[in-house]
């Protein structure tokens, strides 16, 4: 199986909002379900020029996507991402590309000191990912979401070069 990452397109919005509809998407995530193609395409569009979206293609379907987003001002040395998976390739390895090309532009391109995430703490398969590329655990938002029906913790996590 070779996964392409690449710059997203608009035209990967389609499957992205396939995507960002799945019950393992939303679970995992602060998206709240049965949201519209508009509102997903318009979260998909950088918030700044510094943004830089990816898709993951497997014959031609975008079956991944992330987002790096550098900060501004003092907190220039520092960004946030997210990443999504189509539940039909999850544990395959789409994540790890799609963060280790997020890490790669980070430290090579932007010269990005911090990056950093929040995970639910019960999301083993994330907080293993995480780990991998060597981010810690910085510390617990206790009841930080609400998610099929009560409150759930989340660790504030950042990796360090």
């Amino acid at each position: 199986m070779h996964v392409i990452i690449r710059a997203m397109r608009r035209e990967d919005s389609a499957d992205i909002y396939e995507i960002v509809n799945q019950h393992a998407f939303r679970f995992w995530t602060l998206a709240l379900p049965f949201e519209s193609f508009e509102t997903i395409a318009k979260w998909l569009e950088p918030q700044s020029p510094r943004d830089l979206h990816y898709s993951a293609e497997l014959d031609g379907r975008v079956i991944g996507a992330s987002a790096l987003r550098p900060f501004y001002g003092r907190r220039a040395h520092a960004a946030e991402f997210w990443i999504g998976v189509h539940e039909n390739y999850a544990r395959i390895g789409v994540g790890s590309k799609l963060l280790a090309a997020m890490v790669d532009t980070a430290d090579n391109w932007l010269n990005i000191k911090r990056l950093e995430m929040t995970v639910f703490t019960d999301n083993v398969a994330a907080l293993a990912l995480y780990a991998k590329f060597g981010f810690a655990i910085e510390g617990t938002h206790k009841a930080a979401s609400f998610r099929d029906g009560e409150f759930v913790d989340a660790h504030c996590m950042a990796r360090l070069r």
